[in-house]
C-alpha cells in the first residue's frame, strides 16, 4: 500500500505513513514522567548502560520532559561532557533545570526550546541522540529527522526507545503511544537512517539503534 511521505491530517488527528501520531503530553501531566514505579517499568539505568555512553560525550535528550533521563545522561557524560535537553514546552524545561540544580547537574545540561519541526540542536555536535517515548509524538517526523541528521556527528547514533506495539496488551497505554520495529524502520529508513540493532531486554520497550546514511 502507498503511504504519503508527508504528514497529513484526518478528522483532526495527525498521521504519518499510515500511523496515527500520538498526542503530546501537556505540562499538567508532568508528574506522570517522574511517577513512582517508572524505574521498575523502564529500567532506565540498564537501558543507558547498553548504549556505551562515555565521559566527555555530547548527547541530546529529545523530549526530555522534567529530566528523567537527562539527569542520568549528565552523570554518565561527566563534567566535561554535555547534554542538550530539548522540549517544546518551556514549563517542562524550567522544571527540568530545577531538578538539574537540585541534583548538581546544572553545569552540563543545556536546555533547548525546540519546536514540532526542529529540535534546534547545533550542526555536527552530537555523538548520540536519545528519544525515549518521544518519536511517536512528533507531528512532522521528516522535518525533525532532518534536523537530527544534521546534528549528529558522522558516526553518531540515534536511539529510539518505544513501547512495543507488537505486544497484544499493555496497561494504561494507547496504541498511538506505542510503535513496532517494522514501522519505525520504515519511517526512519525513508528519512536517511539505517537500523543497525534492536535490543529487547526491557520489559515493555524496544531499544532501536539507528545510524545516519
Amino acid at each position: 500500500m502507498y503511504w504519503s511521505s508527508y504528514p497529513y491530517q484526518l478528522y483532526g488527528r495527525n498521521y504519518y505513513m499510515g500511523r496515527l501520531i500520538g498526542e503530546v503530553m501537556p505540562y499538567t501531566g508532568a508528574h506522570f514522567l517522574m511517577r513512582q514505579g517508572r524505574e521498575m517499568q523502564e529500567y532506565p539505568d540498564y537501558m543507558l548502560a547498553a548504549l556505551n555512553i562515555q565521559p566527555g560525550m555530547v548527547v541530546a535528550d529529545i523530549g526530555a520532559g522534567t529530566g528523567f533521563n537527562s539527569l542520568r545522561l549528565a552523570r554518565l557524560v561527566g563534567p566535561y561532557g554535555r547534554v542538550y535537553s530539548t522540549e517544546i514546552q518551556p514549563d517542562m524545561l524550567n522544571h527540568l533545570m530545577m531538578n538539574a540544580y537540585i541534583y548538581g547537574h546544572s553545569h552540563n545540561i543545556v536546555p533547548v526550546v525546540s519546536s514540532h519541526t526542529n529540535a534546534n540542536l547545533p550542526p555536527n555536535s552530537c555523538d548520540l541522540i536519545l528519544m525515549v517515548d518521544t518519536y511517536h509524538e512528533c507531528i512532522n517526523p521528516p522535518a525533525v529527522l532532518h534536523g537530527i541528521r544534521q546534528a549528529l556527528k558522522p558516526h553518531g547514533q540515534l536511539i529510539l526507545v518505544e513501547y512495543r506495539l507488537e505486544d497484544s496488551w499493555m496497561p494504561n497505554m494507547y496504541d498511538d503511544h506505542r510503535m513496532s520495529v517494522s514501522q519505525a524502520k520504515f519511517e526512519l529508513e525513508s528519512n536517511g537512517f539505517v537500523l543497525r540493532q534492536v535490543l529487547e531486554f526491557l520489559p515493555w520497550q524496544h531499544i532501536m539503534i539507528f545510524n545516519k546514511i
